[in-house]
């Protein structure tokens, strides 16, 4: 899937369990540098994560592109629950940072998941006023409150419903 319908330039190309790991750091290198360490944890990260907590597609993990150059990544972090809620999170890598990647990546899983019978899509952010707040606002997001994320501790949780 791609934001060129909806006026972005990005494309989501999904991340498997069974990916190949040095294809996924070659490709996420150059948006980070250094010797590799951080993408590789990232996709053991999500490689693990997968594993444990497998989904039928749409629901995965993603790798966001920008013509040939891999720009973030983003995912939904588990199938909708009973009421048809489901959670995205995306981070976009540091040299492409400041470009509206987040934006497009929200627009996206957004999109995908209204398109696949989500009623209610959430997302969590530090609690402090931050880019990605931010672009949460900018696609419609509201704000839901402070939350304890099990993982995270003390957030802000963002929602969008479907429109009907």
């Amino acid at each position: 899937m791609t934001t060129e319908d909806l006026g972005g330039v990005i494309r989501l190309e999904p991340v498997r369990a069974t990916g190949d790991e040095d294809s996924f750091v070659a490709a996420a290198l150059p948006g980070y540098g250094g010797d590799g360490q951080v993408p590789r944890a990232i996709f053991e990260q999500t490689r693990t994560f997968l594993l444990e907590n497998p989904r039928p597609d749409p629901w995965g993990s993603y790798l966001a592109r920008e013509g040939e150059s891999a720009v973030g990544v983003c995912a939904f972090k588990f199938p909708p629950d009973c009421d048809g809620r489901v959670e995205i999170a995306y981070g976009t890598f540091p040299a492409y940072q400041r470009r509206g990647i987040a934006k497009q990546m929200i627009e996206l899983l957004s999109s995908m998941a209204f398109a696949a019978g989500a009623r209610t899509v959430t997302a969590r952010t530090l609690p402090e006023n931050n880019a990605s707040n931010a672009a949460l606002r900018r696609q419609g997001f509201a704000y839901a409150g402070e939350v304890i994320d099990p993982e995270d501790g003390l957030v802000w949780e963002w929602y969008l419903a479907a429109s009907d």
